[in-house]
């Protein structure tokens, strides 16, 4: 049977994105999401079509249809599965540039980001995704 779950693929070196997607994770206690690095055997072939060169420069949420949406063009789609999140849904729809924007600040400033997380926190963070991995 074919896994009904939004996948979000990650950089699983990046401390900002593991922390981030750790969020994402706490937020999703109906387990709609599916974390999974984009480094690696599923990531690769869930990004077939996304050039490699491009893989690493954003998150991506793909559809269990298989459709890719990549950097801030992911945040409509993981926001409609997570109650949390959906009340912004709408906004996400109809400002997709500065969804963009924003995400693109964030994402040119990952490894700074990461770097003011404390240890503890990326430790915490790496818990909660392991525990996820295998659901």
């Amino acid at each position: 049977m074919a896994d009904e779950r939004l996948a979000v693929l990650y950089d699983e070196e990046c401390r900002w994105c593991r922390w981030s997607v750790a969020r994402l994770a706490a937020l999703d206690r109906d387990r709609r999401l599916r974390l999974v690095p984009i480094q690696g055997a599923e990531g690769e072939r869930l990004l077939a079509d996304v050039p490699e060169d491009e893989r690493l420069a954003s998150a991506h949420a793909v559809t269990p249809d298989g459709r890719v949406f990549s950097g801030g063009d992911a945040a409509a789609p993981i926001a409609a599965v997570l109650p949390a999140l959906r009340p912004g849904l709408p906004v996400l729809r109809a400002l997709p540039g500065p969804t963009r924007a924003g995400y693109r600040l964030v994402a040119d400033n990952r490894s700074r980001l990461g770097r003011r997380l404390g240890d503890d926190a990326i430790a915490r963070a790496d818990r909660l995704i392991a525990s996820r991995r295998d659901q």
